[in-house]
This record gives structure tokens, C-alpha cells and sequence, in this order.
């Protein structure tokens, strides 16, 4: 109930900005009495935001009842934005009806609970490998009344036809919500949140995916394409981490230009800037695929500055081809002198980025002529896994067994509950999407230690 009542009450700060339906028509009060406002309410799925609830606001004079799933239709459309060249082909715009798989009713309110397969906030371009905000266009079509009850005891029906258009980063998120956007005085943007008087950071370098496009300045895209940002803000991740500030960086292009457009200099003095304005002790860092690149990056040019560092599927292999440069096998052997202990994570057989010359071959150099100890861990509904380890913990290798896909593709699976049912059902993802693994803390060592906890620890 308490993640309801805040999903309300983050979304009635967006209701009397843009997100307003038609006036109902009604007898015996005046429109303006019975004019129902909506806002669109989203969840950040291991695929990327989703608007995954409509909330209908009849006004504080009424009580609305006898909803159902058939009350309403709700029809979708996504656009991209103007600015998007008519040469990029886009992944995830166009039409399409939603479905309606429960309601509730709470008070004034009927919250719409839609089926998180589809409806996402992001579209995703090709040729230019970018995630990028779409503009959202829902239009909600009441088929049966509702009956209304007002202040004095009347009952009153409702019928209407509205449209909510919303702009493209104002979908409601009680997660996204707690972060701040920042402009970075280095030229790098990126989400924070603050944690108050904690001593703890965490950052975040996302995937290629996530960067910005067209200088649009966007900085959500690396909030809303996975849980690379909100996974460290939840319950748990802030108690294993003793409460903790956490800063997601977003590329002002890509990550790969790392070195030639002075990126690493320019995350590093952002992230001292927090240090210093939070008076921060311990710093951890995690990144994905790009990200991973650039975590590994950091580590050789500030081998002092993390405690801990959670790396997934580190593009390493590919590096030269999209303008860095992968390390050489020196510059890795340089990170054993650092004190950042690495917990590295990727799928046995990724095939976006070669694990053998990723994350193998980054930990062999790591842990050369030292013995290791193996760990294997069988799971339901999710990926199994082997974890290697070095007998001072200092260093970590998880690797997830895939399976093949319906598609006849190589697959990594986890349990999800898209549809709302309450049964958590095995879903396939790109077995390059490794990092939902770490985000979920689920891999674990030899001694059941999860990946957070050992970070936590160092």
C-alpha cells in the first residue's frame, strides 16, 4: 500500500501541468465540477522503462466505483522527437491499444494497471545505436459508466473521451523521481541522487546504448533503458550499502572516447567534486558492456580512487572499432597494483562481446599464478552460473550458462511478471545483457557472499 499511495502522489504533481483529459459530460453538476484529470505512471523493467499505470483523478468532491478492466480502453502511440534524422531507423514507435489488466479504485482515484510488456518510453535507433525519449501520445475511451458518488451522497454517471499528451521525461517514476538531473561542470551529465549524510558513492557508467545522441543533452536515457541507475537507489541496495549517494553518468556520445575526447579526466574530477562537497570515504563503481570499458579505463588511469569495482561484460575486444583503445595486456597487469578489488560478470558465450577477450581474459591477467577456487550455483527461472575466485577475494569471475532461445539465438533468462498476474515466469534477453544479473545481486561466492555484500565489504 505504501508504494501505492506514492505512485499517487508523484503522479498529482504532474496532473495540473499537462496531463489532462476533456471535461465529462454529466448531469445534474456542470462540467467543470466533474473534470477528470489522468497521469501516466512508469516502472523501470530489466528492458527499459514502461508506462505500466494510468491514474484517473475524478476530483476530491467525488468517490469513483464499480471499475473494471473493460471500463476502459487505452490506445498508445510513440513518436520520436523532431530532432531525430529521417534516415534512423527507430525500434519501438508507431500504435498500438494497451492492455488494461487490473484497476483499483482508491478514493477519487482508479489507477489503471497495464501490462509492462509493451508501452516503452524509449525507441531505439539504427543506425545510430541509441536509446532515446519518445514522445508519448495515450488516449483513454471510457465504454461503460462509472458511478460516482459526490461529497453530498448523490450518484452521479461519468461518461468521456480524453487525451493525455506527455512530454517526453515526464512520465511519473517513483524510482526515476529521486534523482536529480545534473549538468556536469566537466561537460559530462548525470543523474544523482542524494543520500543525504552519507559517506558512500556509487557510480555508474552505462552501456553504448545510453549515450547521448545528437547533443540533445537528453541525460535519462541511461535511467530508463535498464536498471543500471534505479537498481542502486532501492531498499536493499541502499541497506547492504549502509545508505549511499549514487552518480550515473551519461556519455556526452560514447564511452569508447574515453581517452582522445578527455573523458576519463573530466569523470574523475566530477566525481571529486561530489567527494568533496559530500565527504565521501568509500567509492564503488559498476558499468555495463561500454560502460565496462569505461569502469576499466578508470581503474588504470586512477588506480586509487575505487574501493570496489562490479564490472559487466567489459567491451574490451571491440574497443578499436568504435574509436578507443583496448588495453593492452600491460595496462591490465597495471590494475593488480590498485586497491580496487573487481568482481567481473558477463554470460559463457556473449556474443556482442567476446567473453574469452572481455571479462576471461581481463580476470586471467588479474589472477595469473594465483590458485582460484570455482563455485557453481543452479537456479530456477534464472540463469545458472560458476564463480571464480581468488583465495584473497580480492578478485571474481561470474559466468552465466545460456540457453537457447526461441528464436534460435543464445539467451539468458531471468524471471519476470510483466503481465501482472503474480507469477514470475522464465523471460529471455540478448545474453549480452549480463549486467541484469548484478543489478538483481545475484551472483553470489563461494562462501554465499552476494556481489553487493562483497563490494560493501571492501
Amino acid at each position: 500500500m505504501k508504494t501505492k499511495k506514492a505512485a499517487l502522489a508523484l503522479c498529482a504533481l504532474l496532473i495540473a501541468a499537462s496531463m489532462v483529459f476533456t471535461a465529462c459530460t454529466s448531469v445534474p453538476v456542470t462540467a467543470a465540477d466533474c473534470a477528470p484529470t489522468a497521469a501516466l505512471c512508469g516502472t523501470v523493467t530489466d528492458a527499459g522503462q514502461v508506462v505500466s499505470m494510468i491514474i484517473i483523478d475524478y476530483g476530491k468532491n467525488f468517490r469513483a466505483e464499480g471499475v473494471t478492466a473493460d471500463t476502459f480502453t487505452v490506445h498508445a502511440k510513440a513518436s520520436n522527437p523532431e530532432y531525430i534524422p529521417a534516415d534512423q531507423m527507430s525500434f519501438g514507435i508507431g500504435e498500438s491499444d494497451r492492455t488494461v489488466v487490473k484497476v483499483e479504485t482508491i478514493g477519487q482515484s482508479v489507477c489503471l494497471y497495464l501490462d509492462q510488456a509493451t508501452g516503452a518510453t524509449l525507441s531505439y535507433l539504427y543506425p545510430g545505436s541509441r536509446n532515446i525519449p519518445v514522445v508519448l501520445d495515450y488516449t483513454i475511451t471510457q465504454n461503460t459508466p462509472v458511478t460516482l458518488t459526490d461529497a453530498k451522497g448523490n450518484v452521479l454517471d461519468a461518461a468521456y473521451q480524453g487525451t493525455v499528451s506527455v512530454p517526453y521525461n515526464t512520465v511519473a517514476d517513483i524510482e526515476t523521481f529521486r534523482f536529480e538531473s545534473v549538468t556536469g561542470s566537466k561537460g559530462i551529465n548525470y543523474q544523482f541522487l542524494d543520500a543525504g549524510k552519507a559517506d558512500t558513492l556509487i557510480v555508474w557508467f552505462h552501456g553504448n546504448g545510453e549515450g547521448d545522441f545528437a547533443s540533445s543533452g537528453n541525460n535519462v536515457a541511461q535511467m530508463l533503458a535498464n536498471r543500471g541507475t534505479v537498481a542502486w537507489a532501492t531498499d536493499d541496495a541502499q541497506k547492504i550499502f549502509g545508505g549511499a549517494h549514487v552518480m550515473a553518468f551519461q556519455a556526452p556520445d560514447t564511452w569508447y572516447y574515453a581517452q582522445k575526447d578527455g573523458l576519463l579526466e573530466a569523470a574523475h574530477d566530477e566525481i571529486m567534486e561530489v567527494v568533496k562537497d559530500k565527504r565521501i570515504k568509500k567509492i564503488y563503481v559498476s558499468g555495463c558492456s561500454a560502460g565496462g570499458y569505461m569502469t576499466t579505463r578508470m581503474i588504470i588511469n586512477y588506480p586509487d580512487l575505487f574501493d570496489a569495482a562490479m564490472i559487466n561484460c567489459p567491451a574490451l575486444d571491440v574497443a578499436d572499432a568504435r574509436g578507443g583503445e583496448t588495453p593492452t595486456d600491460d595496462e591490465l597487469e597495471s590494475i593488480r597494483h590498485s586497491r580496487t578489488a573487481i568482481w567481473l560478470v558477463q554470460a559463457d558465450d556473449d556474443t556482442t562481446v567476446r567473453t574469452a577477450d572481455c571479462s576471461v581474459r581481463l580476470f586471467n591477467i588479474l589472477t595469473e599464478g594465483e590458485p582460484r577456487l570455482t563455485t557453481s550455483v543452479e537456479q530456477d527461472l534464472i540463469s545458472d552460473y560458476t564463480t571464480e575466485e581468488t583465495d584473497s577475494g580480492k578478485y571474481k569471475l561470474t559466468l552465466y550458462k545460456t540457453v537457447m532461445g526461441d528464436d534460435g539465438t543464445s539467451k539468458i533468462v531471468v524471471p519476470e511478471d510483466y503481465d501482472l498476474d503474480g507469477v514470475y515466469t522464465e523471460t529471455q534477453y540478448s545474453n549480452h545483457w549480463s549486467w541484469i544479473y548484478t543489478l538483481r545481486n545475484n551472483p553470489t561466492d563461494a562462501a554465499g557472499t552476494s556481489i553487493w555484500e562483497w563490494a560493501a565489504a571492501q
